[in-house]
């Protein structure tokens, strides 16, 4: 039996692994769920943009996954931001 705290083995499909270039993204939400739009967008005028991705969420997810957005970007701005930039991240 595996560990309750187990890191899932995830798999990615060879011709997924160069991923997609999104610039913009587009949330709406129902009762039910989430839906992320991730868009490749030309800001011409007017702008346009292709969706690249669209990803339906669960409540619990969008939670748990603005969470590890946020624990991710102070990693993330503590290493890579001077410190007056990242300063701004601490509440």
């Amino acid at each position: 039996m595996e560990p309750p705290n187990a890191e899932p083995q995830v798999h990615i499909r060879v011709e997924d692994m160069g991923g997609v270039w999104a610039n913009w993204a587009r949330v709406a939400h129902s009762p039910y769920e989430f839906t992320i739009d991730f868009v490749r967008m030309d800001f011409e005028d007017p702008p346009s943009g292709v969706v690249v991705s669209r990803v339906n969420l669960s409540p619990l997810f969008v939670r748990q996954l603005m969470d590890a957005l946020d624990e991710n970007w102070r990693s993330y701005a503590a290493k890579a931001l001077p410190p007056e930039v990242s300063a701004g991240d601490q509440e």
